[in-house]
């Protein structure tokens, strides 16, 4: 992790006036991979540590709750981040993507609506294949926008 902060340290002592736009166009690219790429380590270590029961050894009861106290994260954004731990272990074509940085958290929050246990026990009475299912979540989310996932999605959930 110090590897990590020394590289984020260097980046904010850069000077982006020194910058032209291109470069400025491609620096935003890179940190967004960048940024997938830790949202999807981040959902993967909440995930594990969720089935580690980690909170517990901490006085907590779940790892939203543990999220929201210690990390300061809203309700919503800690059930959003458990949610994607939840989802990207069941969907590894999905989470090799966004551990590509190919991913947004975005991206993971519409598939996690997908693999909601409900929905998963639908799949399963309809004999549903989820290793398809995460292979063409993951198709359309690296090479599609974020409304036709979501349109894709619905569709399936429909």
């Amino acid at each position: 992790m110090g590897e990590l902060v020394s590289a984020l340290d260097a980046l904010a002592d850069d000077d982006l006036h020194a910058l032209v736009a291109p470069q400025l166009l491609d620096r935003c690219a890179e940190l967004v991979r960048a940024r997938n790429r830790i949202d999807a380590e981040l959902a993967r270590t909440v995930r594990h540590a969720e089935n580690v029961q980690a909170p517990e050894h901490d006085g907590q009861k779940s790892m939203a709750s543990w999220l929201r106290g210690h990390c300061r994260l809203s309700p919503a954004a800690a059930a959003r981040l458990v949610r994607a731990g939840r989802a990207l272990e069941r969907l590894p074509m999905v989470a090799a993507a966004a551990g590509a940085g190919g991913v947004s958290a975005e991206q993971v929050a519409e598939v996690a609506r997908a693999v909601t246990p409900r929905a998963l026990g639908l799949a399963a009475d309809q004999g549903i294949d989820l290793a398809a299912v995460d292979a063409a979540f993951a198709q359309v989310a690296v090479v599609g926008g974020h409304q036709e996932l979501v349109a894709v999605v619905d569709g399936y959930l429909a």
